[in-house]
C-alpha cells in the first residue's frame, strides 16, 4: 500500500470516529458534558502534572531560582560530623553491596553505623569483615524478643551515633559518589531539619513492572518534589535515603513504631518547626518489587500508612493558624486527590455505566489520550533534567502504558484506604508483634 493510500485510510478512520463522536455526544445537555469531563477534575492529573513541568522548565531555562551552590560549598567546607545509619533484617544478599557503596564516599568526618535487627540469616556475618577493618561500626539487636522493627533499630543506631547530621539508608540501596555532599548541602540553611534524597529504581529496564516504577519515581519524586521545593511544601523524606539534623531528631524523640515511620518522623519534625528540602542531585539507586503481587503489597502498606500518619496522627498540622499554612495546603490537596476523589471515581464509573454507557466509552478513550499527552510532558521534563537521561530515554516508549498502570493502583489505593478506615488488619507484619505492643493505635 502506498503512502497516499495509507494517508487516505487514516483520514477516513478519523472522519468515522468524528462522526460517531458527534452522534453520541453532539446534542447532549450541559450536565452530561460535565459528566464527560468530570474525571479530569477527579484525578487532578491534568492540572497537577501540566503546571509543574511547565513552571520547572521555564525556571530551568531562565534560571529564575538557581541553587545557591556557593553557599552549599561554604557549608560543606566546615566538614560537619556525619553518621550514616544502615539498619536491616535478613539482608545478607544486599548488606555487602550497600556498605561498599557507602565507604566510597570521599568525606573525612564520617561514621557508618550498621545495626542487624536480630536477623536469622548471615547479615551480621557478611558485615563483620568491614567492622574488623574499621570501616563501619557494627551492632546487633540480641533482644530475647527478637526483631524489633525498623523504627526501633533506627533509634538504636541513632543512640549509638555521634554525628551532627544523620543519614538513614536502606540495605538494598546504593549511592552516587557525590550523593553525600548533595544531600548535606541544603543544611546550609539553619532552618532545614530534613533533606530528602532522590530515589530511582536500580533495574528499571528489567520488566514491565520495574519500567512503570521507574516512570512513577521520575514523576512523583524527581519532578513533583522539585516542584514542591519551589513552593516550600515538601512534607516527607524516604527512609531509604533521608538526612536529618541531630537537633531535629532530638526535638522529636526520633522514630516511633509506625506503619509509615519515615512519613511519621518527617511530619513530627515539621510540627517542631523545621523545614524539609529535596536534593534532586542526591541520587540513590534502590531495589524495587519486580512482580506485580509484591508491588501491590508494598503500595497497600504505603497507602494505609498515608491515611494513618497524615490524617489521623498528624491531622493537627492542618491548623494553619498554628503551623505553617503551606502544610495545610499540601495536606488538603493530598487528601482531596489521594483519599477522597478515588471514591468519587467509583461513583462516576457506576453512574456512567448505568445511564450513559456509550458516553463512558468515549470518555475513557479521550481521557486516556489526554493522560498519555500529559505524561509525555511531565516525564519528558523529568528525563531532560535527569543525570541519567540517556538511560531513561528508553522509557519514553512505555509512557502510553503508564495511565493503565496508574489506573490499576488507583483501585489498590481504594482497597487499602477502605481497610484502614475500618481498622481491618491494622497490625500488619511490617512490624513485629513486639513493636505493635508499644505502638499507639490511631
Amino acid at each position: 500500500m502506498s503512502v497516499a493510500e495509507w494517508l487516505h485510510q487514516i483520514v477516513f478512520a478519523a472522519r468515522e470516529v468524528y462522526s460517531a463522536f458527534m452522534r453520541v455526544l453532539g446534542n447532549r445537555p450541559l450536565f452530561e458534558w460535565f459528566l464527560f469531563f468530570f474525571p479530569f477534575f477527579v484525578f487532578g492529573e491534568v492540572p497537577r502534572y501540566v503546571l509543574p513541568p511547565i513552571v520547572l522548565l521555564v525556571n530551568r531555562v531562565l534560571g529564575l531560582r538557581p541553587e545557591n551552590r556557593e553557599k552549599f560549598a561554604r557549608f560543606l567546607a566546615t566538614k560537619p560530623k556525619v553518621s550514616i545509619l544502615l539498619v536491616g533484617y535478613n539482608e545478607e544478599d544486599h548488606i555487602g553491596q550497600a556498605i561498599e557503596s557507602l565507604v566510597q564516599f570521599e568525606y573525612p568526618n564520617l561514621e557508618i553505623i550498621v545495626v542487624d535487627d536480630g536477623s536469622t540469616d548471615r547479615m551480621y556475618d557478611n558485615a563483620k569483615p568491614y567492622a574488623d577493618r574499621g570501616m563501619i561500626k557494627l551492632f546487633r539487636n540480641s533482644s530475647a524478643t527478637g526483631r524489633q522493627g525498623r523504627p526501633a533499630a533506627s533509634n538504636m543506631a541513632y543512640a549509638l551515633s555521634s554525628g551532627d547530621f544523620l543519614i538513614s539508608v536502606d540495605a538494598d540501596t546504593s549511592f552516587d559518589r557525590d550523593a553525600l555532599n548533595e544531600i548535606l548541602g541544603p543544611f546550609c540553611d539553619p532552618e532545614v531539619g530534613v533533606v530528602a534524597g532522590n530515589l530511582k529504581p536500580r533495574e528499571a529496564g528489567l520488566n514491565f513492572v520495574t519500567r512503570m516504577q521507574a516512570l512513577e519515581y521520575l514523576q512523583s519524586i524527581t519532578l513533583w518534589k522539585t516542584w514542591l521545593n519551589l513552593l516550600g511544601w515538601n512534607m516527607q523524606a524516604s527512609g531509604a535515603f533521608g538526612a536529618f539534623r541531630r537537633e531535629a531528631l532530638d526535638d522529636t524523640a526520633a522514630w516511633d513504631p509506625e506503619l509509615a515511620e519515615d512519613a511519621d518522623l518527617s511530619l513530627k519534625i515539621k510540627k517542631a518547626g523545621w523545614k524539609i528540602e529535596f536534593a534532586p542531585r542526591a541520587i540513590a539507586m534502590t531495589n524495587v518489587p519486580t512482580d506485580i503481587v509484591t508491588l501491590i503489597g508494598q503500595r497497600h502498606r504505603w497507602d494505609r500508612g498515608i491515611l494513618r500518619t497524615y490524617y489521623r496522627k498528624h491531622l493537627g498540622l492542618m491548623r494553619f493558624w498554628r503551623f505553617d499554612w503551606r502544610n495545610a495546603a499540601e495536606m488538603s490537596l493530598e487528601f482531596l486527590f489521594t483519599i477522597l476523589l478515588p471514591y468519587f471515581y467509583i461513583v462516576w464509573l457506576i453512574y456512567m455505566a448505568t445511564y450513559f454507557p456509550m458516553v463512558l466509552a468515549f470518555a475513557v478513550a479521550i481521557i486516556y489520550l489526554v493522560y498519555v499527552a500529559t505524561n509525555y510532558l511531565s516525564l519528558g521534563v523529568a528525563i531532560a533534567a535527569s543525570e541519567r537521561w540517556r538511560e531513561e530515554l528508553g522509557l519514553f516508549w512505555f509512557i502510553p502504558l503508564f495511565p493503565l498502570y496508574k489506573g490499576l493502583f488507583r483501585w489498590v489505593r481504594v482497597y487499602a484506604i477502605t481497610l484502614e478506615l475500618f481498622h481491618i488488619n491494622y497490625e500488619q507484619n511490617y512490624l513485629p508483634e513486639s513493636a505493635w505492643r508499644n505502638a499507639r493505635r490511631w
